[in-house]
């Protein structure tokens, strides 16, 4: 014998938070200017392993180097890095999930300056690389500011 006495009845729908549609992440200036700040110490670190090993004669050298390196790249990254970090910022303000943005933070910059490198130097491997880095910092720098991108209605 079944129990037929629930058939006619409709199941109640979830609660839905209609405010969730509405909410958006967005870091402040201050945590920007984090963001930037180590996403520039970051690729200054890479390119110093990279490209400036050996170069220098004790530690105190390669921390010069970083440092040098660090401001060279904000220097070229406001006119590059920082525009792309705002629009990229801006398009995922209704993703809720950090995580996105910070793996968006790598795969966007990597995949332009590929584009971009690789068509200067007509290359194909080295750009990815020279992409990487440049992603990898920006994700670096996106993840630094993840506690203080707090998500408002």
């Amino acid at each position: 014998m079944t129990d037929k006495a629930d058939d006619g009845v409709a199941l109640p729908l979830p609660a839905t938070d209609t405010g969730s549609a509405a909410r958006r992440v967005l870091p402040g200036p201050l945590a920007a200017a984090l963001g930037y700040a180590v996403a520039c110490l970051v690729l200054a670190s890479i390119a110093t392993a990279v490209v400036g090993w050996g170069t220098a004669r004790d530690f105190w050298g390669y921390v010069w180097t970083v440092i040098v390196a660090a401001f060279y790249a904000a220097g070229l990254g406001l006119f590059t890095a920082l525009p792309v970090a705002v629009i990229l910022g801006w398009s995922l303000r209704r993703v809720m999930n950090q995580g996105i943005h910070v793996l968006a933070f790598f795969l966007v910059p990597t995949l332009i300056a590929w584009l971009i490198i690789g068509l200067i130097v007509q290359s194909a491997m080295v750009p990815l690389l020279m992409g990487a880095a440049v992603g990898l910092s920006m994700a670096a720098g996106r993840a630094a500011i993840w506690p203080l991108a707090r998500a408002y209605p």
